[in-house]
Parts: C-alpha cells; structure tokens; sequence
C-alpha cells in the first residue's frame, strides 16, 4: 500500500508540474511573468552597489537581489531618512525566446482593466515572431536611486554598434565566441538594449542544447554584463528557446 500510495503521490506531483508548463501565457500571473525575465533559464539578473563587498559582475538570482535593496533602503543617516540605495540591477534576457516575449505581451495584457481580444491577437503575432535568423539579447536597467538613472541611461543611448562589436558576444563551454552583428539603442517599449547575434555560423547554428553559453558586454571600462545560460533548460512547449 506504501508503494502504491508513493506512485500515486508522484503522478500527482509530475501532473501539477506539466500543468504549470503548459498554463497558457495570457493566464500567467505576475509572479510569472517576474520569474521568467528576471530569474529563470531565458531571463537573468546581474547586480552591481548596493552594500555587496566587490562590484561582482557574476549572475545572481531575484531572490539575493532584494535582500541586498532592502539592507540599503532601511540605513538611515544622521537626520533619521533612508538613503537611497545604490543597487543597480541589470536584467538580461534572450528576447528572442517565446516566452521572455510572453512574459512581455502578458504584461502589457495585465496593465488593461478590460479584456481585449483585439490587443491579445496582436500580442500573439509578437511572440510569434519568426527569430530564426537571429538571436536577440535584451538589457534593462532597474535603479534604486533615481539619480543614477540617467548617467546609466545615457551608456545604453550613446553606444554605438561599430562601438560594441569586439566588445561584446555570446560565448559557448567550448571557448567559441560569436560576435554582435548589431546593437539597437533602447526605446520606449519597455525591454531596454537590444544586442542581434547571427543565430547561425557557416549555416549551422552556433548553439545546441548541449550547450552552456556566456552573454558579455563591455559597455565601458567601468560597466561589464556577463551572464551565463544552461540551453537544455531553455525548453518551452517542447520546443529549444533562446
């Protein structure tokens, strides 16, 4: 009876677990939509300030950044006020992979009051978008200070691909390095800089899902991405997503 009552346990649980995986995008909520840009196999957060001992440029999880935000915004100086926190939060995401886009469209779907069917339609075509011939990163920038938002702003509107290119690539476990092909200025569509790679080398693809890959960029002297990303968990609806 133990064994039987153990399986039973186990289907029950790899149930929920499918059910989850497969919870259409205009259902997800958005603690969702949160995990999936900012700390997950598509999505990645990077960390600079705050009260950390070094400016580490190491990927770290949403669930460390906090912490750190909240240990700052609670000093208080000599007058009894918080000080701003210095935290500066990178977010980094494979735009290119449908559900980063989905999270996207499902936030723009939670900012209406009203269901519409007409924008959920148009939302649709977005994250269908055939990214065949390329791979897209994406880079957002969250502040704790508002002062340290514009000079942060400023390195992203500024920089040029000619400027970029020998400074910034994906990089496969095996040393391989892909260089950007084009950089594009962030607009006001709120998924910040986008780096476009070639998704294919000698008309083979550059990556595979046995692969691990490196997104750096050296922005300036001071300011370098580095983020790593496991592909055999880059899966969504069966299908390899990045």
């Amino acid at each position: 009876m133990r064994v039987v009552s153990a399986c039973f346990v186990v289907v029950v649980l790899l149930s929920v677990v499918v059910a989850q995986k497969q919870k259409p995008w205009t259902e997800w909520s958005k603690k969702d939509i949160d995990k999936t840009l900012n700390d997950s196999a598509w999505g990645q957060t990077q960390s600079e300030g705050g009260d950390q001992q070094s400016s580490s440029t190491s990927a770290i999880t949403q669930v460390a950044a906090p912490r750190a935000a909240e240990r700052d915004i609670s000093r208080t100086g000599e007058s009894g006020e918080a000080k701003p926190s210095t935290l500066v939060k990178y977010r980094v995401r494979f735009l290119s992979a449908k559900p980063v886009r989905a999270a996207f469209a499902r936030m723009v779907l939670l900012s209406k009051s009203e269901p519409d069917p007409k924008l959920t339609d148009q939302l649709q075509k977005f994250i269908d978008r055939d990214f065949s011939d390329y791979i897209v990163v994406s880079v957002g920038l969250e502040v704790g200070d508002q002062k340290m938002a514009a000079p942060l702003m400023r390195i992203f509107t500024t920089a040029t691909t000619e400027g970029l290119q020998k400074n910034v690539y994906l990089e496969r476990k095996d040393g391989q390095k892909l260089y950007l092909m084009e950089y594009r200025a962030p607009i006001e569509d709120g998924m910040g800089a986008k780096f476009v790679f070639p998704r294919t080398v000698e008309g083979q693809p550059f990556l595979s899902e046995n692969d691990s890959v490196r997104f750096v960029a050296q922005m300036n002297d001071k300011l370098k991405l580095n983020t790593r990303y496991k592909l055999s968990d880059m899966l969504y609806e069966g299908k390899l997503e990045y």
